[in-house]
């Protein structure tokens, strides 16, 4: 599971470092920089895998502007050397908890020099000494039949050059390798921003989306076929039970394995007379279509460990709102994900217990400047004879930051 992130130069971030749980909850006022912190992360897990262009980018949830406006703007303190050329790089580091190397890679942007118009960004990973000393003694051992075929003083050749330059090609080859290996360990590589759309959640997509789940909603129906399968019954089990969150909710049946675009997810109204209880979902409420997304996210084994879902409060009844926080974390726990959530509704703080240091609730405000920064909410010290006060209402109350303080 990651422990720590490190974001460097991007969007309203300078420089930030937060340290996630399980489950994080970050709350803050509308463009504070929520949203640009889970996109920095899905920017790290494309440069891992060296898929920086617009197409790739959108479909991992990240809201593409011109390069510019990718990278933080703020002026250099003035006590920075050489900050203008500092600035230009995105910077993004992620720590596990397994005691390795964290992935660390930095992000540049090419551009012409003919009219200073984008061309692509540019991935770049620290090299380690280590990494420089295994690659020369693999060019050494390559090296070595070479060496006793050339004598006399024509045939001669620079050896340590050569081996530089092959050490060097090497490691160019090798270095998305690395980063995708690192990423690939932490859960990053995969991970993606999910905002599920109405739209699309009513009118499934042809087959050709992307899989298991895009960013909104794409291909929910064609993963929740597979949820048919004998060997998950477990999962579609855990499914049903915490689709009970709805008082109406008796049953659904996963799609037949048809095409995408004909699927019909059968739902079952327990109030409603036998022969009209079962509908699909261009008929179901749109609340419980993001509540199915949320739960097919966790509880499926072909999702990212590790993901992020933007204004999980959407379309959502306050005290359903609490009620999926909890059932969040209770299958986060069980099948082993890690999950970011944004959020403006109070009500969805109320489903966290801050005394679980899996559960983390973190306020993103901006500073003086404008910059983006991150508190962590600490559970309150209890106070003899006296209730706690919720969360919702400490939020509310301003007690915990995350709220406009300036009307």
């Amino acid at each position: 599971m990651i422990s720590e992130i490190r974001i460097r130069n991007f969007k309203s971030i300078e420089d930030l470092t937060f340290k996630p749980g399980r489950v994080t909850v970050l709350i803050g006022e509308n463009g504070s920089g929520k949203s640009n912190i889970l996109e920095s992360i899905a920017f790290a897990a494309a440069a891992s895998a060296d898929k920086l262009d617009k197409e790739f980018l959108v479909s991992r949830g990240i809201r593409v502007a011109e390069y510019t406006w990718m990278k933080s703007a703020f002026p250099p303190a003035e006590s920075c050397s050489g900050a203008e050329e500092s600035r230009d790089i995105i910077q993004l580091s992620v720590t596990g908890e397994d005691g390795e190397p964290p992935f660390q890679c930095s992000v540049a942007p090419s551009v012409s020099k003919v009219d200073g118009s984008f061309e692509e960004w540019i991935v770049r990973t620290p090299i380690k000494e280590a990494d420089l000393e295994e690659a020369l003694r693999v060019v050494d051992e390559e090296l070595k039949p070479l060496s006793t075929q050339v004598s006399g003083a024509t045939g001669k050749i620079d050896q340590e050059a050569l081996r530089r330059s092959v050490a060097a090609v090497q490691l160019g080859l090798s270095k998305y390798r690395w980063l995708n290996n690192r990423a690939k360990r932490l859960g990053v590589v995969d991970y993606l921003i999910y905002a599920p759309e109405n739209t699309v959640l009513r009118t499934p997509p042809p087959d050709a989306t992307i899989e298991p789940l895009g960013a909104r909603g794409e291909g929910l129906f064609k993963l929740l076929q597979a949820f048919g399968d004998a060997k998950f019954t477990k999962q579609l089990a855990d499914l049903k039970d915490s689709l009970h969150l709805f008082g109406w909710f008796d049953d659904f049946l996963p799609p037949d394995d048809v095409a995408t675009a004909q699927a019909r997810l059968q739902i079952r109204d327990r109030w409603l007379a036998p022969e009209r209880a079962v509908f699909d979902q261009r008929s179901a409420n749109e609340g419980f279509l993001y509540t199915l997304f949320y739960l097919t996210a966790i509880t499926s084994w072909r999702t990212p460990k590790f993901f992020a879902i933007d204004n999980v409060d959407t379309a959502l009844n306050p005290k359903l709102c609490s009620a999926l926080m909890r059932k969040i974390v209770e299958l986060a726990k069980k099948y082993d994900k890690q999950v970011i959530c944004t959020t403006h509704n109070p009500a969805i703080l109320d489903g966290l217990n801050i005394h679980d240091d899996e559960q983390r609730l973190l306020t993103v405000q901006r500073d003086s400047e404008g910059r983006t920064t991150v508190n962590r909410v600490r559970p309150p010290k209890a106070q003899p004879g006296k209730v706690p006060m919720k969360l919702s209402a400490a939020f509310v109350a301003g007690n915990i930051g995350g709220l406009p303080d300036y009307f």
